[in-house]
């Protein structure tokens, strides 16, 4: 049985690992991917928002993938296919939305937070939860034999 101290433990030591800042810098050029992309389609090619916005979102999700496989996880040997792990880490993105727009109702609306500060803990809560989908299920590694 494994002890809270040591699950703490064991925790930290994935926050501060190599692959969790390399997971977040990816996180931030998806950011910067996203708004790029929003802005092409929006402005430059007169796509509509809301059309803008999905395809910006799908751009930086496909490029968080690319930079994830070939960067933060590089050196884990995943057991499921590229094509399969492409399809659960977008369905990973969307267990992550559901703990950021989880925990923002649940700090706005029953503990009544401000919706800023709200929203910057959900966003890391969503992180989190991206971070542990990505860890434990998308690059889960192959048992040796």
């Amino acid at each position: 049985m494994i002890t809270l101290s040591r699950f703490i433990s064991k925790i930290l030591k994935r926050l501060f690992s190599a692959e969790f800042i390399k997971f977040n810098i990816v996180g931030a050029i998806g950011v910067i991917v996203n708004m790029c992309s929003y802005i092409l389609f929006k402005d430059w090619l007169l796509v509509h928002y809301m059309v803008a916005g999905a395809l910006a979102t799908e751009i930086s999700i496909i490029n968080n993938f690319i930079l994830n496989d070939i960067w933060t996880f590089k050196n884990r040997n995943p057991k499921m296919g590229l094509l399969l792990r492409a399809g659960v880490f977008h369905l990973s993105r969307l267990f992550g939305m559901g703990v950021t727009l989880g925990s923002l109702y649940v700090l706005v609306d029953l503990l009544k937070l401000n919706d800023l500060l709200a929203y910057f803990i959900s966003t890391g809560l969503g992180v989190l939860a991206n971070f542990y989908t990505s860890d434990v299920y998308v690059w889960s590694q192959e048992k040796p034999v």
